[in-house]
């Protein structure tokens, strides 16, 4: 989507990583020189000047649709889920390589050569398993060429030739998804002619009034490098809407604070934003642990487990070098491996894999003692960090996920309750509920009590399957035996019904509690 920055296996791997170090010690060093919005000729020109003039036909696009709605989450993509979807994704690709574009309407072409851009953006993701970011991917959008109504194309060709020249809508960049963090998030739907104009508006307003994109920083405009890039497709005369500046544009969409601040000073100054290029991907654990998510919890969790045992990836070996280190420390292995613990948890490394392996090196009573007290420590630790060190990092990293604004209003009103509810059905990852509630108004002690409280099924759930692992692999070897083995599985399998259960009843609890926030007469 952006310029096409090329990367050749290894070497390309090691210079994205120099640029993102780049970026990250010289501010600005990011930018780069986009693509210019230049009509294509020839045949594909034809059907799109058809299509403008007089095209009347439409597109079904309900099974890309559904592939959004289960594969995606937070405007993430789930990348395993559309893998194991393949299938589908192709047929409707397939159909999309058919389609007759000059025969569509005009907010059906444009609809469909949206959903071509993200559907093959996330084919060509799943061509290259293992990339940590599309600019890994050699040519992805300049060389990599995919059939979109009978017409070879690339992306570039899609977004810069077809897409902006012909249209000449700058809310296009907030709808196109180049598979990266800093890009416009992937919705949970297709874009239709039909809904089109309200669906193009809905996602300027999202991505403008999401604090990563758009924020007051000391009195200057912090914006996404979309400005930077792509700024005259905001205020040159023929697109449509425009304004006269960047931020006249981003008024009408944007925040409270930020429309008032250019409205009190319409030539306000900004500045850009660093773009992170780091996959868009879900994390198969920061799922809510509800009924029709326990099995894949489970199952990501023991898959979690087998990866540390068997010292699969760096991670796993780290798991397995704390394992031994604090198992032949004696009574000194649990305050080490809780020490390391919190230390995780402040740098903000998941911890699932270490609770499971709190289990297998501790068992399941001091396994448990150890991570709660150690998950408590590094999680109010985390949330001091935030509140009083680094605020304005904390606040960028974390306000791309438009579920945090609801639990925010929601904090206001019910404090404690809501830390308590969402530590029990967590609707974003443990580690980014440390940092974000450093950002809200409830007070440490309440924080750390509902944390205490609500951490605790999991913990023990997490903790169980690390020792019933250990136990059944010792009944398997004749080390113990398999009665009390069976004991240990069938509490394990009753546990985990109980917090299933309980994430249940808390997660409809939470759902009422941001309903009766949205609700309120003085509701934002």
């Amino acid at each position: 989507m952006i310029p096409a920055l090329k990367a050749n296996g290894r070497r390309g791997s090691a210079a994205m990583w120099a640029g993102l170090l780049l970026g990250a010690l010289i501010p600005g060093s990011a930018g780069c020189a986009a693509p210019a919005a230049e009509q294509a000729t020839g045949a594909i020109a034809e059907a799109v000047e058809r299509s403008l003039g007089r095209g009347t036909g439409s597109f079904d696009h309900s099974d890309w649709d559904r592939l959004l709605r289960e594969g995606t989450a937070d405007g993430l993509a789930d990348y395993a889920y559309m893998d194991r979807h393949r299938a589908d994704l192709d047929a409707y690709t397939d159909r999309l390589a058919e389609a007759d574009l000059g025969a569509l309407e005009r907010d059906e072409l444009m609809a469909l050569l949206i959903n071509a851009y993200n559907a093959l953006t996330v084919k060509a993701i799943l061509d290259h398993p293992g990339v940590a970011s599309i600019r890994e991917i050699d040519g992805v959008w300049t060389e990599l060429e995919w059939t979109v109504g009978g017409h070879a194309l690339t992306l570039d060709n899609i977004e810069h030739n077809v897409l902006r020249p012909f249209f000449r809508d700058p809310r296009i960049h907030f709808v196109v998804n180049c598979a990266s963090l800093s890009c416009a998030p992937l919705p949970g739907w297709a874009y239709t002619g039909p809904a089109l104009e309200a669906q193009l508006e809905e996602r300027s307003r999202a991505f403008l009034t999401d604090r990563d994109n758009v924020s007051l920083e000391g009195g200057k405009l912090r914006l996404s490098r979309y400005f930077d890039w792509y700024g005259s497709d905001f205020t040159e005369a023929g697109w449509e809407p425009r304004a006269e500046s960047i931020p006249a544009f981003i008024a009408p969409y944007a925040g409270e604070e930020v429309r008032a601040a250019i409205e009190a000073d319409p030539g306000i100054a900004f500045e850009f934003a660093d773009y992170d290029w780091s996959l868009n991907t879900v994390e198969v654990l920061s799922t809510s642990a509800g009924d029709a998510d326990a099995p894949r919890l489970v199952t990501a969790s023991l898959l979690s487990l087998q990866e540390s045992e068997e010292g699969l990836g760096l991670g796993a070996r780290m798991v397995t070098w704390l394992r031994e280190t604090a198992g032949g420390l004696g009574w000194l292995g649990p305050f080490f491996y809780g020490l390391v613990y919190a230390l995780a948890v402040v740098l903000f490394v998941p911890g699932s894999a270490l609770t499971f392996a709190a289990g297998l090196t501790f068992g399941l009573g001091l396994g448990t003692l150890t991570v709660f007290i150690a998950a408590n420590a590094g999680a109010a630790l985390a949330f001091v960090v935030a509140r009083y060190v680094m605020r304005d990092r904390v606040e960028r990293l974390l306000s791309n996920r438009p579920a945090l604004q609801a639990i925010d209003r929601a904090v206001e009103t019910q404090g404690w309750r809501i830390v308590f509810l969402t530590r029990l059905s967590p609707v974003f990852p443990f580690n980014a509920q440390n940092y974000f509630y450093g950002l809200t108004g409830v007070t440490f002690y309440q924080y750390v009590a509902a944390s205490l409280v609500g951490m605790l099924p999991g913990t023990v759930l997490y903790v169980y399957i690390g020792a019933a692992s250990a136990e059944v692999a010792e009944a398997s070897g004749g080390a113990a035996s398999w009665g009390q083995t069976g004991l240990l599985v069938a509490g394990l399998a009753a546990t985990a019904a109980v917090v299933v259960l309980v994430t249940r009843v808390a997660r409809r609890e939470l759902q009422k509690a941001l309903a009766e926030v949205e609700d309120a007469p003085d509701a934002s």
